[in-house]
């Protein structure tokens, strides 16, 4: 995958955790991960199992220091896989 900032190649990967991985509206932020995302405009990227934790994959560029995370279908999600 090419970088959408500078054009380089990114580096494959994943992003990992030991809870939920969900992105939160600014100023959305939950105060503890016991209650279910926010509907409004919450996503979650990856649930949390309590085996594996979650993990989407992702696309590191150094050059930008970006990551790039596609998660059209809950594809990114390597616990669903």
């Amino acid at each position: 995958m090419d970088c959408p900032y500078c054009g380089k190649e990114m580096e494959p990967g994943m992003l990992t955790s030991v809870h939920e991985l969900t992105w939160w509206k600014e100023g959305k932020r939950r105060k503890t991960s016991i209650y279910p995302p926010d509907q409004e405009g919450s996503i979650v990227l990856s649930e949390m199992s309590f085996l594996n934790g979650s993990a989407v994959e992702a696309y590191l560029c150094r050059e930008c220091q970006k990551i790039i995370i596609d998660y059209t279908d809950g594809k990114c999600d390597l616990n669903k896989r």
